[in-house]
């Protein structure tokens, strides 16, 4: 099974402890991209390491990317299923 760059970020924020199946964790997870420290973006932790941050603001859009189409994703479910 080949895996996407989508799948490899939202894999890495469901280890970082976020509901990404629910729009109020995604949203979560979208804050917390928008402000930690972009070595935190690497490893999940803050290391000091300025190669992990240089590395951790290259993720940062492409994380922030992969929620907004999850949460896009999410609203189109909710429109287009019946309740």
């Amino acid at each position: 099974m080949q895996h996407t760059q989508y799948d490899i970020n939202i894999t890495f924020l469901q280890q970082k402890g976020f509901d990404t199946s629910s729009f109020a964790g995604l949203k979560k997870a979208l804050t917390w991209l928008k402000n930690t420290d972009a070595d935190c973006l690497m490893h999940g932790e803050g290391s000091g390491d300025p190669f992990d941050i240089m590395v951790g603001e290259m993720r940062r859009p492409m994380l922030i990317a992969s929620v907004e189409a999850a949460m896009a994703k999410l609203q189109s479910k909710d429109i287009t299923e019946p309740y």
